[in-house]
């Protein structure tokens, strides 16, 4: 109770007075200058599904990376390069004397090139073939179209600490996301879950890639580079833990794909961009969007829930609508699209 009063105190005094946000400096380095991992009153691991791969932990996010296992069942190992899934426990705000729940007045200098990561220096050497082993240059030239996407969000892990920020520019945190599904759709909910961490103080995110078997797996990543596979779609689940019981909100973005006609990959769909929305009077729509966890769970063979009592009901509830997160709990700054709300 005293980590959790002191973490609402400095919540209050990072939004207690509109500043400017000041410039912390993640670039220039190879290798991260912080921590790894911190010890924090946050608990990732609360509601972290069951996987198979390589595990991980940073003091913003838990994550497991898929390795060389069989993937797709065509008895062949398969390598993604691609996280299975990040999980983290989301904070709330406290509101500044305004009444806002801003984000902290911190602006994250993001790195060119992400950090390297030691734990998967084992599996990126043991593949025959490649002369350029830095995931980083498989993305180099295609970003234009698929970017890093940050699975936990970067302004979410600067809550805890703006190192923690920086530390998330690692590729246990990232797959490749058509642009304007990452700089769109996906950032209005990671605000959209921001706001709702304020309002009910806490919950947990938990998000990854789809692949689906039936589909050609293309990648990106030059001759000599590794080859890194495009998910066919993203997940996000939100969980929120209450004395009266665990809801859900589970979503799933579909990321079509396909090859163009000078054989590059590119998505197959359009989504608005954040910087276009409030120009063409787009409004962020997430009920579509909407599953199952079972849904989830027979697209990723992740397995949620494990153990729990409640667990077949957590995985057939369907939600027809998100929860209601009023105005006031969404961070005035730069909101994607001007959109301090949702249908």
């Amino acid at each position: 109770m005293k980590l959790l009063l002191a973490s609402l105190g400095l919540a209050l005094a990072l939004t207690a007075a509109p500043v400017s946000a000041q410039r912390f400096v993640c670039r220039g380095t190879t290798n991260s200058p912080y921590p790894q991992f911190v010890s924090t009153y946050h608990d990732h691991q609360r509601v972290a599904p069951g996987a198979r791969g390589l595990s991980d932990q940073f003091t913003s996010f838990s994550a497991v990376f898929d390795d060389a296992d069989d993937d797709d069942g065509d008895g062949q190992p398969d390598l993604r390069l691609n996280p299975e899934y990040v999980v983290y426990e989301l904070r709330g705000l406290a509101p500044g004397r305004n009444g806002n729940f801003d984000e902290p007045p911190v602006s994250i200098d993001r790195p060119n090139k992400w950090y390297a990561s030691p734990g998967l220096v084992p599996l990126v050497e043991a593949i025959q073939g490649v002369t350029n082993r830095r995931l980083d240059d498989s993305y180099s030239g295609a970003g234009t179209v698929w970017n890093r996407g940050h699975l936990a969000m970067s302004d979410h892990a600067q809550r805890i600490s703006p190192e923690a920020g920086c530390n998330t520019h690692v590729f246990w945190n990232a797959s490749p996301q058509a642009a304007d599904l990452n700089q769109g759709p996906w950032l209005h909910l990671e605000n959209y879950s921001a706001a709702a961490s304020n309002k009910y103080r806490s919950i947990w995110v938990i998000a990854g890639p789809i692949f689906d078997p039936a589909t050609p797996k293309l990648t990106i990543g030059d001759p000599g580079e590794l080859k890194v596979e495009i998910p066919d779609a993203f997940f996000k689940i939100l969980i929120h833990e209450s004395p009266s019981g665990i809801d859900t909100l589970a979503f799933i973005f579909e990321q079509p794909n396909a090859l163009d006609a000078d054989g590059k990959p590119v998505p197959t769909q359009i989504w608005v961009n954040c910087n276009r929305a409030s120009q063409v009077g787009h409004v962020y729509d997430h009920r579509p969007n909407l599953v199952t966890i079972r849904e989830i769970e027979r697209r990723s063979g992740l397995q949620f829930f494990p153990g729990h009592p409640d667990r077949e009901a957590l995985l057939g509830k369907r939600p027809r609508k998100l929860w209601p997160i009023e105005t006031r709990f969404w961070d005035s700054g730069t909101p994607c699209g001007g959109q301090r709300s949702h249908p």
